[in-house]
């Protein structure tokens, strides 16, 4: 609960940054609509030419996507490189950020790992994921992990 002195110190600031205005009261109009930077092209154009396309949607405007929290589970995880029951990365990718500018490592399909972070984004999810001996570290696409142990064999 806050205390008067806390509140006080609350509406002064607010009565000082409410007469921070111009000195000559003029009008700022601001444009009725936004032009909107098309976030896709502009990540592919940032995009190591060694980074793969998805099988899958992406996130169309990382702006848009939510900030990463602690995991706070210890229970392991899997990474598993099959989408619609088709193996498509034997070894699954492991990328700098949900932008996925470059790949920052390689795991193998079935490779059990400790998750860090989670990142809830308005289309394609991400986990922050660590190999179990702690040499590769790297976000993966939420399709690619799985909390359940992967069985099947890496086929192509």
């Amino acid at each position: 609960m806050m205390g008067r002195t806390a509140i006080s110190g609350i509406l002064m600031c607010g009565a000082v940054l409410a007469g921070c205005g111009t000195s000559n009261d003029q009008v700022v109009q601001v444009p009725s609509t936004v032009s909107t930077v098309d976030h896709a092209d502009d990540l592919l154009a940032l995009r190591d030419p060694d980074v793969p396309d998805l099988p899958f949607d992406d996130n169309p405007d990382p702006d848009q996507c939510g900030i990463p929290i602690r995991w706070g589970l210890d229970d392991p995880a899997w990474l598993t490189g099959t989408w619609e029951g088709e193996l498509i990365e034997p070894v699954v990718l492991l990328y700098d950020s949900h932008s996925r500018l470059s790949i920052t490592g390689r795991l193998d399909h079935g490779s059990e790992v400790l998750i860090v972070l989670f990142q809830e984004n308005p289309v394609l999810d991400f986990y922050l994921v660590r190999s179990t001996d702690g040499s590769e570290e790297g976000w993966v696409p939420a399709p690619f992990v799985s909390f359940d142990p992967v069985l099947e064999p890496a086929q192509a």
